[in-house]
């Protein structure tokens, strides 16, 4: 295995262990967002080391991430239309349905506090340092040209999956919140992916993926927006008191309408930013044959004790 791609796995790992640490004792719209973050760049690295290796372990502890980011799923969802709440005027039933998200949102973090234990860390800790130590061993039987080749395939993929996606959104008549959404889903995977890589790619790779990034905020924001109107339609619905929050709705409902359009408008760029082949840098990679680096594996206790 590179050891590129072994130091992406350790700064993966030592920066969602950072976050895992905040998220637990702090559980604030930052900690999570971060934690959701690094949680994926785990996950992008891990599909680079499949990929190679073709252990069947690794598509196990990459269920297990996933897991994390779904019990974040809820917490994530309330405090982002906290955040968005607050950026319109909270007056009258805006204000109550405000605080019914914080109350919310302090249910679910005392239930993130126990999910968020060192003991499911430390068995995490255990999973990843086991997928690593598999890497070392397979260093000296894998060559430059397959490692790149195995990493192609899974940009590759990535890659035609966001463009099906972002071309069946565009053919959609009325616009589809699931399309739109399947779209922004599609285009994490592959920024994160290109991520990955990134120390075996070229210095365009690291633009491509900020690029997308831009596009993936706009699109998230959108998102957000249209989250938002929903929550506070449906929260006045029941308490037969939606004519009260019109104003707001139609204040969401007007951003949303913008946000569309530049989204409709940036789609071309998207496609354009998605041509091309992603180029590897060869000096970065390591001959067949380069001896095997020993795991850390104190380095990974470490971080587990640490939490």
């Amino acid at each position: 295995m590179d050891d590129s791609l072994l130091s992406s796995l350790d700064q993966s790992w030592k920066n969602f262990s950072g976050a895992w640490k905040s998220a637990r004792t702090k559980s604030s719209e930052k900690a999570i967002h971060d934690l959701r973050v690094n949680t994926r760049r785990l996950i992008a690295i891990l599909d680079l080391a499949k990929a190679v290796s073709g252990d069947a372990e690794i598509a196990k502890l990459q269920r297990r991430f996933k897991k994390v980011l779904k019990r974040m799923g809820p917490l994530r969802d309330t405090q982002v239309l906290l955040v968005n709440l607050s950026r319109i005027q909270q007056r009258g039933l805006v204000g109550d349905f405000k605080k019914t998200l914080e109350r919310k949102e302090r249910r679910e973090i005392d239930g993130i506090r126990d999910e968020l234990s060192r003991g499911r860390k430390q068995k995490l800790s255990k999973a990843v340092e086991d997928v690593r130590g598999g890497f070392c061993n397979l260093q000296v039987k894998l060559g430059r040209e397959k490692v790149h080749r195995s990493i192609d395939r899974v940009l590759s993929s990535r890659r035609n999956e966001l463009l099906k996606a972002e071309r069946r959104f565009h053919r959609s008549q009325p616009i589809s919140e699931d399309l739109l959404h399947a779209m922004r889903i599609a285009l994490k995977k592959f920024r994160y992916v290109i991520e990955a890589a990134q120390p075996l790619l070229d210095d365009s790779a690291r633009q491509r993926a900020k690029e997308m990034h831009a596009f993936q905020q706009l699109i998230g924001e959108s998102r957000d927006v249209e989250l938002l109107r929903t929550a506070l339609e449906k929260w006045a619905n029941k308490r037969g008191k939606v004519i009260a929050v019109v104003p707001a709705l139609d204040r969401l409902q007007e951003k949303r309408d913008n946000l569309l359009k530049k989204i409709f408008e940036s789609l071309t760029e998207l496609e354009q930013t998605l041509t091309g082949t992603l180029k590897p840098v060869v000096e970065k990679t390591h001959a067949i044959g380069t001896a095997a680096t020993e795991p850390p594996k104190e380095d990974f206790r470490k971080a587990a004790a640490a939490d």
